[in-house]
């Protein structure tokens, strides 16, 4: 049974397919990695937004790096129940070590 998947690498966007242990499509070494990782154990960067504190302004936060894709919905939960207060400085850390991931939540926008 063959699985196709879009490398989300680069902007290429190649269209890879695994076929039991055989990848073939992707045009980077980069795109082979990823292939590899989707079989064993797929992960995604999270972005989203944080409230601010006696705002109407939201601040958009980001994973420090990928988290496991079964975990994102537990993530976007904890991220959810964080408010946030001025000034906040751009890589700013909103979330230590989410979940026990190993992962930060960082602030991607300076607000003063």
């Amino acid at each position: 049974m063959s699985k196709k998947i879009t490398c989300i690498v680069c902007p290429n966007g190649c269209e890879i397919e695994i076929e039991g242990d055989k990848i073939s499509g992707y045009t980077c070494k980069r795109g082979l990695e990823y292939a590899k990782e989707e079989m064993i154990a797929p992960k995604r960067t999270i972005t989203s937004t944080v409230k601010i504190k006696n705002s109407n302004e939201v601040c958009p936060i980001k994973t420090s790096k990928p988290i496991p894709k079964e975990k994102i919905f537990d993530v976007l939960t904890e991220i959810n129940k964080v408010e946030i207060v001025k000034p906040i400085k751009m890589h700013e850390l909103v979330i230590e070590n989410v979940l026990n991931l190993g992962v930060n939540i960082i602030a991607t926008k300076e607000f003063l």
